[in-house]
């Protein structure tokens, strides 16, 4: 065929829209299939691919770019290989985790179940998980459902508690642990039942009582009603602890106005002992 001038102009023309379409983020093919789980575990970006029970565990650095993670875990959840397990998990793994006990694993940066999930409840817990693993001392944490974090060190945990309640990933609540090899603290936070003061409260008695474990329990699902517990202290610190958490300046602990009971445990000469009261002395029931 021969080329005419006008015949060149018009197929400039039409690369030049081809490219605007690429450069616009529009498919140039609407032939392109998405890519195979295979194709994508060979990515620069994975460090392994492991699949078993159901489930494919993909692993990312848990400090690449977030841009770069967002792209490929939408590659990943459009993924169409009819030999895909029914659920894939992306995992963040840590660069330099934590670890405190050879023979006992540090939490991944986060972890995010791509498949199955709704595409909007994907998106949300994608770039909340991601939000969340940018704030320092935040490890281990898992977006969906009733969200969890790791917390590195206790010095760390007010900082980490303040700016993840924060956010709209854990608005609504958020369980948070302390990285310890015993079970030192733990908080289900409730928003809806206790105060931030009283948070704050229970983070300073991990710190002020370092041998004890200290909980705010409560179901991770409606109904909730905290509960704080403190075991492993002496019978001199719990009546100390005792008359700190009925001082009437921690009355407003719980946001709706009913008492935040706690239950202090210690072991003396004659057994253990428990102490029960409320959060600034207001009247149970």
């Amino acid at each position: 065929m021969r080329l005419t001038p006008r015949l060149v102009a018009g197929l400039t023309g039409l690369a030049g829209v081809g490219m605007l379409l690429v450069s616009c983020g529009v498919p140039a093919s609407i032939d392109s299939a998405p890519s195979s789980i295979e194709e994508l575990c060979a990515e620069p970006l994975v460090l392994t691919c492991e699949s078993g029970g159901g489930t494919t565990i993909v692993v990312v650095p848990g400090d690449a770019a977030d841009e770069r993670v967002t792209e490929f875990a939408h590659r990943l959840y459009d993924t169409d290989d009819e030999e895909t397990s029914s659920e894939i998990v992306l995992r963040g793994e840590s660069s330099d985790p934590r670890v405190l006990d050879p023979e006992v694993s540090a939490p991944p940066k986060w972890e995010l179940t791509v498949r199955p999930a709704e595409p909007e409840q994907f998106e949300v817990a994608l770039s909340g998980t991601l939000a969340a693993a940018a704030v320092p001392g935040a490890v281990g944490i898992f977006a969906q459902g009733w969200p969890h974090v790791t917390v590195e060190t206790l010095d760390a945990f007010e900082d980490v508690f303040t700016r993840l309640s924060a956010m709209p990933l854990f608005e609504a609540g958020g369980t948070y642990t302390l990285q310890s090899l015993d079970e030192h603290l733990r908080i289900v936070h409730v928003p809806t039942r206790t105060a931030d003061s009283a948070i704050l409260e229970i983070i300073g008695i991990a710190r002020d009582y370092p041998a004890a474990e200290v909980l705010l329990e409560a179901m991770e699902s409606e109904p909730q009603y905290p509960t704080f517990y403190v075991s492993g202290l002496s019978p001199a610190q719990a009546a100390e602890l005792d008359a700190r958490l009925s001082d009437p300046r921690l009355a407003t602990a719980d946001v709706d106005g009913y008492a935040l009971e706690y239950v202090l445990g210690s072991l003396g000469e004659y057994g253990t002992t428990y102490l029960g009261g409320t959060f600034g002395g207001v009247p149970a029931g």
